[in-house]
């Protein structure tokens, strides 16, 4: 395992040239970017808790912020209202959910899930109104990753064929949901039960570590 530069940065569990090889499927998609950025930076104090350096991170009542973590700042910027293209490549990633329906903030969608699986990146943080969660991958989660790319390999294309011609305006979505129904993933009934039992499902079914941090409503909220 890679060391760590900070206790807030996650360390790769296996070799970095293994970990390229096995992401070779995505052919380097990480990064989902619009033209213009502006960047804006947090500083990290050094020796700060890694709790305390998540806490930084900003949200906001109607609009995401995106970004990433280094070993002594936070870059972020404000992204869309449902939506946050990332540098996917880095280390460690985090993006907010508008603070403005609790309900649908302190759950991940499953697009961040499925991205979490997908793109390269080792930690993903998600800010939501009353909850900070942590997504780490361990060796167990890149057998999942290895699946999804076995998947991918064969269904790939006639998956996407499939929604466009049938659902063309969120072929996107489907497609995921497909996906992930195919690694495990069966939706709870409620938004109550996934509340409840989604750090349980992800855990077992995609064996992704999962971390959670309570979070004050209006803590650096933007």
């Amino acid at each position: 395992m890679v060391v760590r530069e900070a206790n807030h940065l996650p360390g790769c569990p296996i070799a970095e040239e293994r970990y390229g090889r096995l992401y070779a499927f995505n052919q380097n998609l990480d990064d989902q970017m619009p033209d213009l950025v502006e960047w804006q930076e947090i500083r990290i104090k050094p020796g700060l808790a890694e709790e305390a350096v998540y806490r930084l991170l900003p949200s906001a009542t109607d609009f995401e912020y995106t970004g990433y973590l280094t070993t002594s700042r936070v870059r972020y910027y404000q992204a869309g209202s449902s939506s946050a293209g990332m540098l996917m490549a880095k280390p460690c990633t985090f993006h907010s959910h508008p603070t403005k329906n609790p309900y649908l903030a302190d759950v991940p969608s499953l697009q961040d899930i499925h991205s979490f699986l997908f793109y390269r990146h080792l930690r993903s943080i998600t800010v939501g109104a009353t909850k900070i969660w942590v997504l780490d991958k361990s060796k167990a989660t890149l057998r999942t990753v290895r699946k999804l790319a076995d998947w991918m390999e064969v269904n790939h294309f006639r998956t996407v064929n499939h929604w466009m011609k049938k659902d063309f305006a969120n072929w996107q979505a489907m497609y995921v949901q497909t996906v992930m129904k195919q690694l495990g993933w069966v939706w709870p009934d409620t938004i109550e039960e996934m509340d409840a039992e989604w750090p349980r499902m992800v855990r077992e079914i995609f064996k992704i570590k999962v971390r959670l941090i309570a979070r004050g409503p209006d803590e650096n909220c933007q």
